[in-house]
């Protein structure tokens, strides 16, 4: 089913996959204002083999996101530009394994304890991870801490939405997801490094 059109952002240096990166100096998603009060929003994502997430990136360049296998506890995914992951389906956890991402690599993904579902303005989650890559064949661990800081509506070229705003702070920079209990799942994402790298990008349709 067709969503409205919006942007959105990608995923990690290295550890991930570093696909579009610009400057800092590049645009931001736009918040207009704060809201007191926001149904939560359940979770995690059901989503079918073949669920496709579309998006515009910080160039205008389009792109896409799919579904393409899973278990009751994973989910795998590819992307346009052929890097493919999987990820604990808990939801906004560290990939498990990935490929062509540039780099490939593996990791352990250990949930640290915090609420996730539902999405409500001041849950708090982490995760601890460690793992090896092929990028200059590094080892490598850490933590992604994550907190649903405020409600906000933020302005997309294809309108606006009231949304979750989800930062997670791990040692290779920021990562922020817009989430909309209109939409279902992040109608924005964006990624900062800690070399002042920015990729942004906005959902444009879904496909299920």
């Amino acid at each position: 089913m067709p969503v409205r059109p919006q942007r959105y952002a990608s995923l990690g240096r290295a550890l991930l996959c570093i696909l579009l990166i610009t400057s800092a100096s590049a645009r931001a998603l736009e918040e207009l204002e704060r809201i007191e009060l926001l149904e939560p929003m359940p979770g995690p994502d059901k989503r079918n083999i073949g669920w496709e997430w579309h998006y515009i990136d910080q160039n205008g360049k389009a792109g896409y996101m799919r579904k393409i296998g899973g278990t009751a506890s994973t989910a795998s995914y590819s992307r346009t530009d052929g890097c493919k992951w999987t990820r604990a389906i808990r939801g906004f956890a560290p990939a498990l394994v990935w490929s062509d991402c540039p780099s490939s690599g593996n990791a352990e993904v250990e949930f640290n304890g915090g609420d996730i579902w539902p999405i409500k303005v001041g849950n708090k989650f982490s995760y601890r991870m460690q793992g090896s890559s092929s990028f200059i064949g590094f080892k490598w661990s850490g933590e992604r801490n994550c907190e649903i800081t405020y409600s906000v509506r933020v302005k997309t070229v294809a309108g606006e939405f009231d949304s979750f705003k989800l930062v997670c702070q791990e040692r290779w920079g920021t990562r922020t997801w817009w989430l909309s209990p209109e939409v279902g799942t992040a109608v924005a994402y964006q990624q900062e490094t800690g070399k002042d790298e920015l990729i942004l990008q906005e959902m444009t349709k879904i496909v299920k």
